[in-house]
């Protein structure tokens, strides 16, 4: 079988220890790349480590730039390669056919060493990484704060990759190991970090059943994303979600509103869940087109598929309650962006998604948020579960399996300055210190990103 970028197995479920309902926000990371020799055997690109002669994976903490697992990892990636492994340079490093680098330019992106804030560093190179952990399959979670991401990659020529690394000054050297190279004891070219990540048993078991020998196992659960936000071209917003939300043997499928994209009726009788994140829109514009596709959607969802869990986050939460016959509406006061401390109602601890998230009643729980309007009427049957001081409705729930959120559980506090900071473009020589004031005077606390996303995760997953 021919390599390529595409995996070659069916997404699988993860092993059956695994409980795919099991929140875990991760901040600690493994990334594997493959390739399959003309054998079929998977070899793992490794790369040599910065302060000594060894190789290993891209890994490490989730940084304080990065709100989400998918940064964090892309950012690892840019730093050590300026890009050279991003699908749009493998072309010109193929074990086979590969094109000729004459006359060509390579997608290479400058050292992310340097705190930048979160949108800037954006760049083409790491969306094309971000999408590549999109669109993979093998994702594994131990429950510790711990993610292993395999990535599979065409078959590479290292020799030729490593000399035009050289040629651009990157300190980059890769080379390919097998499962059984790199557990060798005796090989003192593998990192001992990577031989302890691999002593894991529950990882060591995924790696042999999924990657080696492509074992193929049913889906246990099938998601929809519905985008709303026409100007999302890259896959920032998919790679906020899908960091937290995804797990190992789940499919996740990405649906375009403004373009009249909706899982038809026959997906929408095996989807588990539904997730509608934030838009620039108002919900209640009446010249927005594609309005009427989504209203309807929402509705149909609403009143035909009771088995679908629905998140619906900031525009989402608005654009539901616009739907079924609530009014949204321009806010009296100026936009916010910063955090809002929310104030529950004694009936949102009795619901059964947030005592299975052991949400305290006695702990203070702060959202960022980043929006300029608001939900002025709930809709017929909506629940009011949250409000705060400057937004009468913060959460709102619609029976058991449907949760609305005004804030963003995806953003911390960093994100949110950066997301200012983009927009009002102050004149301040380092960010760092921008962000330290801006989060000072917005924030009144900590948003408890982990806590208000394992409530969310429990929506989808209930």
């Amino acid at each position: 079988m021919k390599a390529s970028s595409v995996p070659s197995v069916v997404p699988a479920n993860p092993l059956d220890s695994q409980d795919l309902s099991k929140y875990a926000y991760c901040t600690n990371f493994n990334l594997f790349m493959f390739s399959r020799n003309a054998n079929d055997t998977p070899v793992f690109l490794l790369h040599n480590t910065s302060d000594s002669s060894d190789f290993a994976t891209f890994s490490g903490p989730l940084g304080q730039h990065d709100p989400i697992l998918s940064f964090g990892i892309a950012r690892e990636v840019i730093t050590k390669t300026c890009g050279l492994l991003s699908t749009q340079n493998f072309k010109y490093f193929l074990a086979e056919d590969r094109c000729s680098l004459a006359g060509n330019e390579l997608l290479l992106e400058e050292d992310l060493n340097e705190p930048v804030r979160p949108q800037k560093g954006f760049t083409d190179a790491i969306d094309d990484i971000c999408e590549q952990m999109c669109n993979t399959p093998f994702i594994f979670q131990n429950g510790k704060g711990n993610a292993t991401l395999f990535v599979e990659i065409p078959m590479l020529n290292v020799e030729a990759l490593n000399e035009v690394a050289k040629e651009n000054y990157i300190d980059f050297e890769g080379k390919y190991f097998s499962l059984k190279e790199i557990r060798d004891i005796e090989n003192q070219e593998v990192s001992q970090r990577l031989r302890r990540c691999l002593d894991d048993a529950s990882l060591s078991e995924y790696t042999e059943k999924f990657i080696v020998n492509c074992e193929p196992i049913e889906f246990k659960g099938h998601y929809a994303m519905i985008s709303c936000d026409p100007t999302a071209t890259t896959s920032m917003l998919k790679s906020l979600h899908y960091s937290v939300f995804r797990k190992q043997g789940e499919s996740w499928k990405y649906y375009k509103a403004y373009e009249n994209e909706f899982p038809s009726d026959e997906e929408l009788k095996n989807l588990k869940g539904i997730l509608i994140p934030g838009s620039p829109h108002s919900a209640y514009d009446t010249n927005v087109s594609w309005y009427a596709g989504l209203f309807a959607f929402q509705r149909k969802v609403i009143r035909d598929y009771k088995h679908i869990n629905l998140l619906c986050i900031c525009f989402g939460a608005q654009s539901l309650a616009q739907a079924l016959g609530g009014k949204v509406a321009k806010m009296n006061g100026p936009y916010i962006r910063g955090g809002e401390t929310l104030r529950f109602q004694s009936s949102f601890y009795d619901l059964e998604f947030v005592k299975e998230s052991g949400l305290r009643r006695d702990k203070e729980m702060v959202i960022a948020e980043s929006h300029g309007d608001h939900i002025a009427e709930l809709p017929p049957g909506a629940v009011l579960q949250a409000s705060s001081v400057r937004t009468n409705v913060e959460i709102y729930t619609i029976g058991k399996n449907v949760l609305a959120l005004q804030g963003h559980p995806e953003y911390n506090e960093i994100w949110t300055a950066g997301a200012n900071f983009r927009i009002m473009k102050p004149v301040v020589e380092d960010y760092d210190i921008y962000a330290k004031e801006y989060i000072r005077a917005q924030f009144p606390n900590a948003v408890c990103h982990e806590e208000l996303l394992s409530v969310c995760f429990r929506v989808l997953k209930n």
